[in-house]
């Protein structure tokens, strides 16, 4: 059973389109010049007609000097975690960390990986006359000649009169067919808008691309969010059905006796059997509902140009206006963070399909761009969102690095955090491994929500955070048995992400759906004190003094005892500051909120 969606929706599970074919530029300036100079060849040998328009030009069109490079192709290497900020923060340059030569940025990873203490190169175009970073080391790849960015041509109506293949009436009509020829030289015909018909039928009479012509590439992005509610889909389902017609047996009883011939088995239609098959759409509901993917961050490309659009709060977004097809990309990025691929060494990106004047509307299903796009909305959350006073992980910035988290595509293992005192010390390697792959949706966010806010806690304090690592996992070698030290500083740290995951969680479900949402059913309040591993050192004991709920009166005397409330998380985070020890966070706590007895009876439940 297949779900239907409406025109334009195109549902997607995270397949890639993988080509070994490198893309040529048609941009480049010698290859336009020929393509021009084909244009001008044809004109002079009498293939292509010129109209009036075109013979009342004050200036006829005798060479290719009226082509200038107006654009150029550059590629960044930035030998710094500062350089590849600077590069971040300029607003106007929009990059691939692969050569526009490639359509799969994993693809060409696979192919060219980098060696050890190499860092990505990041490539881009920009006006010939932009301002760009020069003190980060980078290379002139190629000049180009961009016709829809040339000041001559952009004063011209978008009537939207078409061209008339082989007749040039004007300089549009010339330029037109010099686009098309670059296009079909560089074997970049796909990304030809399809010609329009004209009113006899004709598919060949005129040119597709048209400068005359400006259209405005938009769209929706949403997510299956199986934690999200119910919604309804409707699918169609079939029966089939058969009925024995007999009206033909009589006849071959019939043909028998009078010719005195046996009808043989094979030849014997009789019962004929007739199929009927009956179909109607039918609507269900499901678990999950589908949800804007806010602050998604959309690409387009256009050969050797790219433009970046913003999701809103809808998952709506609109780029600027062009002319000729495009390719739509996810890029799961924002300034502050970047989802990697599995390697986590990556950026992790996702293509759609090339369009012209049509939206795409996404709605993502399953596979690694649902594992993903969970994972982006929980560090977009943390970022960019309410947090309720809480303190956001690293900030990208001078002296500062983007916060990378890998999405790998497994369950086996547990997630992880790895942060180091000091700068540019991480380079391309992951400061986060999300570990969830298939898992439930509500799951990835919190596990990615937990990871961050260890990421946070490290920001309010490397030296306390980094103490807290070594006692409680590097020096015991990550043991389940890592001594009363070890013990006391992992339960710290693992217990305030714990409950950073469960606030985070919870507000994000409770502003999308129903408020009556709770973290994995019961916000963890039924997890016993001996529970093992996760019990002893996850637990809910920071959720516990923020919330007004005591968990014993309903689970009984195997779950915490909580009698504390209302403890605020700006004042829990205070209790972190310089601390390294269950007892000493404890105590910190008691002197900031005042509620002794209540808050060393739950601390001392473990």
């Amino acid at each position: 059973m297949a779900e239907i969606d409406t025109q334009n929706q195109i549902t997607q599970t995270g397949e890639n389109f993988h080509t070994g074919q490198l893309l040529k530029n048609p941009y480049e300036i010698h290859t336009f010049r020929r393509a021009y100079q084909k244009v001008l060849d044809s004109m002079e040998y009498g293939s292509y007609d010129t109209g009036k328009g075109y013979n009342n030009l004050k200036k006829k069109k005798k060479d290719t000097s009226d082509i200038q490079p107006n654009y150029l192709y550059i590629k960044f290497g930035p030998e710094s975690d500062a350089q590849e900020n600077r590069l971040r923060k300029h607003r106007k340059i929009i990059c691939l960390d692969y050569p526009f030569e490639y359509e799969n940025g994993e693809l060409y990873h696979k192919e060219n990986p980098l060696g050890e203490g190499e860092r990505l190169s990041y490539y881009t175009s920009i006006p010939i006359d932009a301002k760009y970073p020069k003190n980060i080391p980078h290379t002139i790849l190629q000049e180009m000649y961009l016709p829809e960015k040339d000041e001559t041509l952009n004063d011209t109506k978008t009537s939207g009169k078409k061209t008339l293949r082989g007749l040039v009436d004007d300089e549009v009509d010339f330029m037109n067919h010099a686009i098309e020829q670059a296009y079909v030289d560089t074997d970049n015909e796909d990304l030809l808008p399809e010609p329009p018909l004209d009113k006899n039928g004709c598919e060949t009479c005129f040119l597709g691309i048209n400068l005359r012509a400006k259209w405005r590439p938009s769209g929706n992005v949403k997510i299956f969010d199986d934690n999200m509610g119910t919604s309804t889909y409707t699918v169609k389902e079939c029966q089939t059905s058969y009925i024995y017609d007999y009206s033909s047996c009589d006849n071959n009883l019939k043909s028998s006796v009078e010719t005195g011939k046996l009808i043989m088995p094979e030849q014997n239609l009789c019962p004929q059997k007739i199929e009927t098959k009956t179909c109607k759409n039918v609507t269900k509901t499901r678990n999950g509902s589908y949800v804007p993917i806010n602050g998604a961050n959309i690409l387009i490309r256009d050969t050797w140009t790219l433009d970046r659009a913003i999701a809103d709060a809808q998952g709506n977004f609109k780029h600027k206006e062009v002319r000729a097809k495009v390719r739509y990309v996810i890029k799961w990025d924002r300034f502050e963070f970047s989802i990697r691929d599995h390697s986590g060494l990556t950026q992790a990106e996702d293509k759609g399909p090339k369009l012209y004047k049509q939206p795409w509307n996404l709605k993502i299903n399953g596979g690694r761009m649902k594992y993903r796009g969970q994972i982006f909305q929980a560090a977009m959350h943390f970022y960019y969102h309410n947090i309720g006073g809480l303190t956001r992980p690293p900030t990208n910035g001078f002296w500062k690095t983007q916060i990378k988290i890998a999405a790998v595509e497994t369950s086996q293992g547990p997630s992880s955090t790895k942060m180091q005192v000091g700068h540019g010390t991480f380079g391309i390697v992951p400061h986060i491994k999300i570990k969830k792959y298939g898992d439930a949706s509500e799951l990835i966010y919190g596990t990615t929500i937990h990871e961050l806010a260890h990421a946070a806690h490290w920001r309010i304090d490397p030296i306390s955070w980094d103490d807290l690592v070594e006692q409680g996992y590097i020096y015991n070698g990550g043991s389940n048995n890592p001594g009363p030290a070890g013990a006391s500083a992992r339960r710290l740290m693992e217990s305030w992400a714990t409950a950073v995951e469960i606030y985070l969680t919870n507000m994000r479900y409770r502003r999308l759906g129903p408020n009556s949402y709770k973290y994995q059913g019961k916000n963890l309040q039924d997890q016993k004190i001996e529970g093992g591993y996760k019990s002893k050192f996850y637990t809910t004991t920071f959720f516990d003094m923020y919330d007004h709920f005591n968990q014993r009166d309903e689970h009984g005397i195997n779950v915490p005892i909580d009698r504390v409330s209302g403890v605020t998380w700006p004042n829990m985070e205070k209790s972190l500051i310089g601390t390294t020890r269950w007892e000493e966070c404890r105590e910190k706590n008691v002197a900031i909120s005042g509620q002794s007895y209540k808050i060393r009876e739950l601390f001392n439940n473990w």
